[in-house]
């Protein structure tokens, strides 16, 4: 991790900063709440908005130190287009920038806390855009989603008779090939996606363009939905290139198109 936030940092109390946080994740240290803006020596992305919690330190954690999507060096060509389903605060498409840092980068995340540092941090980068709609199989549809102030990730649509103490919010949902059609996003070349369950939902709305899409990397958060991607992806012509297990039900996965 140490390595990680001295490489991130540009400035050395960006290093510390960084360092600090992971510290706090790992109990050595408390979080003190509130927002933080840190310099990056990343192209693209040179500065970066977090906020000093334990969600926040998490993402942090796996996304950035522990890498999840390490796999996209797999890839043989360089994304100029992504869209970023489930974009959280912005860490996956932090990552993205510092492996591509001339794309064009295009979000979505309906959790309002998440969309705030989001759009903070999109609105620093280059060529980025958000959007604070959930993505799936249905257009212009008003869903109920689910939504926790002290957790990571879990952010979900709710199902009919779902209990928890989740709050419950409602998010307009867009359907991919709809964006596509009114001009409002490109058919992007990579697509990255972690919406909790949602996975099938959003690859039927993207509709004809899925066969379109060169590369996908996303999270599976049961079997029977990872095989039901598989499936999904196959059809639409990709292989699998990387497919790991990141926990017990949860695996990730990365495709491409066949050539």
């Amino acid at each position: 991790m140490a390595s990680v936030a001295m490489r991130l940092g540009r400035r050395f109390a960006d290093k510390m900063e960084l360092l600090r946080l992971c510290a706090c994740y790992g109990g050595l240290g408390q979080f003190r709440g509130g927002r933080m803006v840190l310099e990056t020596s990343v192209p693209g992305a040179g500065r970066l908005h977090l906020r000093h919690d334990q969600a926040d330190a998490i993402l942090l954690v796996e996304v950035l130190m522990e890498q999840d999507y390490r796999c996209l060096h797999q890839l043989s060509f360089v994304p100029q287009t992504i869209l970023d389903i489930g974009g959280n605060i912005g860490l996956g498409s932090f990552y993205l920038k510092s492996l591509y840092p001339q794309a064009r980068i295009t979000g979505f995340e309906p959790s309002p806390a998440e969309y705030e540092v989001l759009s903070a941090n999109y609105a620093c980068w280059q060529d980025c855009k958000a959007y604070p709609n959930a993505i799936g199989d249905e257009d212009g549809v008003e869903i109920r989603f689910a939504v926790h102030p002290e957790r990571t990730g879990g952010q979900h649509v709710l199902g009919e008779e779902e209990a928890g103490d989740w709050q419950e919010i409602r998010a307009v949902q867009r359907r991919v090939d709809c964006l596509i059609d009114g001009g409002i996003i490109p058919v992007p070349e990579l697509v990255k996606m972690d919406i909790e369950g949602a996975e099938v939902s959003a690859l039927m709305g993207f509709g004809r363009y899925l066969s379109q899409v060169r590369a996908l990397v996303l999270e599976t958060h049961s079997p029977a939905l990872h095989d039901e991607c598989l499936r999904m992806l196959s059809a639409a012509g990709h292989r699998v290139l990387s497919d790991v297990a990141r926990s017990p039900d949860a695996r990730i996965l990365l495709t491409a198109k066949l050539t």
